[in-house]
């Protein structure tokens, strides 16, 4: 059965990590041998040996590199101190790898091989009660996504504008699935504008796969130029109090000043007024814009317009 697309840097590394072990006990075996041991062609064996011959730590010394080379059909490697060496771990390394490993469980497209699983179970038997669990928050239609993003099915979803505050029908086609400052976002291709658009998965209303597929591209995730540098956007000054730092965490803003009593001024770009509203409103007494003047007295016009909504004008009472 033939595979479908390129293999995946994670598949190839998993190979390696196993394969190279046992090469070096060898030191020398047939290309045709270790294909079979490990059911790999030979092409991609050849291909994926020559990767890890050109793998080394830093500063990349020639003492560093895997002696690997092939020759008449035969693999010949050399010691490696690397491989020979065993692993030592600081306290604070330990800790760190195990968080990590912990947090990675939850991402889409991972799953721990019997190989790390049976590693972090000794590093929690050493680390004791130092251990922290992660559990990372995920959209609910973040699973849906990634499959789509590598099989290339097409997906009908109703999608919320924040800036708009509207909810609109789109068919896209995700290229890419990624984590940016604790929100997912996919790239995908839209039928609406007919542009390669960013989506924050979270924003998704509905998804519905439709059955029709498209060629999967195989591209490097690029991190979007976002909306801080769009110069349409109306720049708002604003004082924001220590207790509202998330505005500063969660949106990007051309210039932040932190004063002495852990105030921040900062310069936030700003799409529409409804959207700094939505801001506003949330952060209550602990922002103040300070300019332009059209947006000062935002937030008390933003509060007026939702009290009407629940306190009727005229009342019999």
């Amino acid at each position: 059965m033939s595979r479908r697309g390129p293999r995946s840097a994670i598949e190839r590394l998993r190979g390696l990590l196993v394969m190279l072990p046992w090469l070096m006990q060898r030191q020398k075996v047939r290309v045709a041998d270790m294909a079979a041991q490990f059911s790999i062609s030979e092409s991609d064996l050849i291909e994926d040996l020559e990767l890890a011959s050109l793998c080394g730590t830093p500063p990349y010394t020639p003492f560093d590199l895997a002696d690997l080379y092939i020759e008449n059909g035969y693999i010949y490697v050399g010691p490696n101190k690397k491989f020979e060496q065993r692993l030592r771990l600081r306290a604070p390394e330990a800790f760190t790898l195990s968080v990590l490993a912990s947090a990675a469980d939850d991402i889409p497209g991972f799953s721990q091989g019997e190989e790390l699983q049976s590693a972090l179970e000794k590093l929690r038997k050493v680390l004791g009660k130092n251990i922290v669990d992660v559990e990372v928050e995920s959209p609910p239609y973040l699973d849906a996504v990634t499959q789509a993003a590598t099989s290339g099915e097409l997906l009908e979803i109703v999608y919320w504008t924040p800036s708009r505050n509207e909810e609109t029908q789109r068919t896209v086609a995700a290229h890419s699935v990624f984590s940016y400052k604790g929100n997912w976002y996919m790239n995908a291709d839209d039928s609406s504008s007919g542009e390669r658009r960013h989506f924050r998965i979270d924003r998704i209303r509905s998804l519905t796969p439709t059955g029709k597929f498209v060629d999967v591209v195989r591209e490097p995730v690029e991190i979007p130029r976002w909306f801080a540098d769009d110069s349409a956007n109306t720049i708002v000054k604003a004082r924001v109090s220590a207790e509202a730092a998330w505005i500063i965490e969660t949106y990007p803003s051309r210039s932040v000043v932190e004063n002495s009593d852990g105030s921040f001024d900062i310069e936030l770009p700003v799409s529409s007024e409804h959207w700094l509203s939505r801001i506003l409103l949330r952060a209550g007494s602990a922002i103040t814009v300070t300019a332009p003047d059209d947006f000062v007295d935002l937030q008390q016009r933003a509060a007026r317009q939702m009290l009407a909504r629940y306190v009727p004008t005229n009342s019999s009472m």
